[in-house]
């Protein structure tokens, strides 16, 4: 093969490409790349390196050039004297016309051929390095395909998910070149926001809304449900009832009734099933729009409490219940939480305490596997402020937001 392949490497895809700018500005073909790992001990540390293989198609472009000049200034001269022959012999100038076609057409078939053949050649190169790297960073060698994996990875989100997302990217007409940074992160993002369910609302029926809070302990059950009623009441000129089911938690009544008396939401204090409905029939007569239910929390490994919380839940069919996160849990401890609570049912996820967390890239495996639309997210203590709606595109930014130095 005409062309020389020469090797770039670096840290990244990103400085890798800068370096082939560097040298190569545009005149250049990236025919193959793959990562490998240096330093450490048999495999465990050191840091990954990118390396890729550019063909520098300079000189080869520069030769192909002249070529064809020569060969259309050979062609000039050719279909000038067949002219002056055809003029001396009285042919016609359609006749020298036809001749000079020929002549172009005789000159760019062997050019033609050559090219082809050079093509070939870096085919077969392009297949050879591809089948090497393949298998690395989920087989993917496509140079954007790639910026969009590590992409991924860099906020922390499985590779599995990373996965998923690049093969579906890779469906679509990739943007050609050297991989533009701008452009990876609009089509992760549009691609991204595809794997979370949409939030949409639920229909209004007779009587007040009822949404119940369940989670673990430790998650901001508590504090959450305040921030609701209060941007509820507050906000949007709503009539809120507060029950509580948090008897057994030192404190969490108070703490709930607290809240109440500076948004003067009334609450109410249940201890079985029965007081529940009969508190639920109450705010309804008092004509209560949104009705929030506050449960104390449970281990999700407590049989006895999960099977008392059914028990309430048994007594409100109607209530939108949401499963309270906090995204500082780990992955696996999460999707472990949503499996015990899964038979009780649930209907939505809210996470919590977002400001203490660097990204929720770590948590989008469960989000997934979990299956439910996340209705609000929270990022702070303050009351009713640090919660927002939360909807695709909303948690799309928080997974590939700027990572800190």
């Amino acid at each position: 093969m005409n062309q020389q392949l020469e090797r770039f490497e670096a840290p990244t895809m990103s400085e890798a490409l800068d370096k082939i700018r560097s040298k190569f500005g545009n005149e250049a073909m990236i025919v193959g790349s793959r990562t490998f790992r240096r330093g450490g001990v048999f495999g465990v540390g050191g840091s990954h390196f990118v390396e890729v293989f550019v063909a520098d198609t300079r000189s080869r472009t520069e030769q192909l050039r002249r070529e064809a000049a020569e060969r259309a200034t050979s062609a000039r001269a050719n279909s000038s004297s067949s002219l002056v022959a055809s003029a001396a012999a009285g042919r016609t100038s359609a006749t020298g016309s036809s001749g000079s076609k020929e002549s172009r057409r005789a000159v760019a078939t062997p050019e033609l051929g050559r090219l082809s053949e050079s093509l070939g050649q870096i085919r077969e190169e392009i297949h050879l390095l591809l089948e090497r790297s393949s298998g690395e960073h989920g087989g993917f060698t496509h140079p954007f395909l790639r910026e969009c994996y590590e992409l991924l990875l860099r906020h922390e989100v499985e590779p599995r998910i990373a996965d998923a997302v690049v093969r579906d990217i890779a469906c679509l007409k990739l943007p050609s070149g050297y991989p533009d940074r701008t452009s990876v992160l609009t089509i992760v993002r549009s691609q991204l926001s595809r794997v979370f369910k949409p939030n949409p609302p639920l229909p209004v029926g007779d009587g007040p809304r009822i949404i119940v809070l369940i989670g673990p302990t430790g998650v901001g059950k508590t504090t959450t449900i305040a921030k609701l009623a209060s941007r509820a009441k507050v906000h949007q000129r709503r009539k809120v009832g507060l029950i509580t089911l948090d008897t057994f938690r030192i404190g969490a009544v108070d703490q709930l009734k607290q809240y109440a008396e500076i948004f003067k939401v009334p609450v109410q204090v249940v201890r079985d099933p029965a007081e529940l409905e009969k508190a639920v029939a109450a705010s309804r007569k008092a004509g209560d729009e949104l009705v929030f239910i506050d449960s104390a929390g449970r281990s999700h490994r407590d049989e006895l409490k999960m099977s008392e919380l059914r028990e309430f839940l048994a007594v409100i069919p109607e209530a939108e219940v949401h499963l309270v996160l906090s995204t500082t849990t780990h992955p696996s401890t999460v999707q472990s939480i949503a499996d015990r609570f899964a038979p009780i049912g649930f209907d939505r996820v809210i996470l919590t305490k977002l400001d203490e967390s660097v990204s929720i890239g770590p948590v989008v495996g469960a989000l997934v596997d979990i299956g439910r639309p996340v209705s609000f997210i929270t990022d702070g203590q303050n009351v009713p402020k640090d919660i927002v709606p939360a909807d695709p595109d909303r948690l799309v930014d928080l997974v590939v937001k700027p990572l800190a130095n």
